[in-house]
């Protein structure tokens, strides 16, 4: 298992990884949508902006936050994008000190010219997503080794986050945990290593199941793990786990598909179980304003990096409390905070709900 004390915050080099999707928006925003023309005489809503752009709400959003993370854009106090003066002085086409020209030599490159594409098209790289929907189109998943490589991988970043989950999440007094989409088994892992008592169901597709085996078996604790083959959409949980955790998995599909996964396994909670939800927040907006955040900047580009590859983005704070609490649970006020800008909220299904 996880030497938890040799282990050094990968958040630096993970920011460094992504960031280049967030210089891939910025050139974006500066040539093909054009933000410093479009805005040069002033302040639009979300909506107009959208209808100028012609694009759909999630690339709006994405791009939206992603250039307001780079201090270019702002929402004023009447729930107006304008640009910042930062944003004027350096994207307004008369302005002396405008990088227009520099920035856009970056839409020479392959990569701005995709994600260019994938914005106007709302979709990801090929129409192919790295999600599962049975009735759905193609997903990269469908190849065993595309998925079994993506899975490791996604492996190696868990392995220097689980450490820290399995210290922030008191599991005590649970004895069973439902590992949604839970792929490579390295959070149940760990979890189950600190909680002698806890058994886990890790639901996924065959050949993410496959790479869990494989690690449950190294750390010998496959005894203490059901590996389900299923579908996460329709699955029935027949063991009552008191705790079901979404790592990393609601930020891979649509708003609309996310909050029907927590709805799904909130109704299926017994009582006073709960759902952990662990992923990189956006930070919340204010009631009533666009859905457009402001960062953390490394979040907004690891959101234009998911919109990239899958049908989702980086969800902010609000947006996932409302999931849970649409959901019937009572929302934890305390956010957990681990390495790679990862959160944990949880959300608690009181007694009172089935008196």
């Amino acid at each position: 298992m996880i030497n938890t004390d040799s282990i050094l915050d990968p958040t630096q080099l993970l920011d460094d990884l992504r960031a280049t999707y967030l210089s891939q928006l910025l050139v974006a925003g500066t040539t093909r949508f054009d933000v410093g023309q479009v805005l040069a005489d002033g302040p639009l809503s979300y909506e107009l902006l959208r209808e100028k752009f012609g694009i759909q709400e999630r690339s709006a959003t994405v791009l939206l936050t992603g250039l307001c993370a780079l201090d270019v854009l702002q929402i004023n106090k009447d729930n107006l994008v304008e640009l910042t003066d930062y944003g004027r002085e350096k994207l307004l086409p008369n302005s002396p000190y405008n990088l227009r020209g520099y920035i856009g030599l970056g839409a020479l490159g392959a990569d701005v010219q995709k994600m260019i594409a994938r914005l106007e098209q709302d979709s990801p790289g090929d129409d192919i997503s790295f999600v599962y929907h049975q009735d759905a189109g193609p997903s990269a998943l469908d190849d065993p080794e595309i998925s079994d490589a993506l899975t490791r991988a996604m492996a190696a970043r868990a392995r220097n986050v689980a450490p820290a989950v399995a210290k922030r999440l008191d599991l005590s007094t649970c004895r069973h945990l439902l590992d949604v989409g839970g792929g490579h088994g390295i959070y149940s892992l760990e979890l189950l290593k600190k909680f002698p008592n806890l058994k886990a169901t890790i639901i996924d597709r065959e050949s993410p199941l496959k790479v869990a085996k494989e690690y449950a078996e190294e750390a010998g604790l496959s005894d203490r793990i059901e590996f389900c083959f299923d579908d996460i959409h329709t699955y029935e949980n027949q063991s009552e786990a008191e705790v079901v955790l979404m790592a990393n998995i609601l930020h891979d599909y649509s708003e609309q598909h996310a909050r029907k996964l927590v709805k799904h396994f909130a109704g299926q909670l017994p009582p006073l179980g709960r759902i952990v939800i662990l992923d990189a927040f956006l930070d919340s907006i204010p009631e009533g304003a666009p859905p457009i955040s402001t960062g953390p900047r490394p979040v907004a580009a690891y959101s234009a990096m998911l919109f990239s590859v899958c049908e989702g983005r980086c969800y902010r704070l609000d947006e996932y409390q409302s999931m849970l609490s649409e959901a019937g649970l009572k929302v934890d006020e305390n956010v957990g905070r681990v390495p790679a800008h990862g959160c944990l909220l949880t959300g608690f299904m009181s007694k009172s709900s089935f008196d």
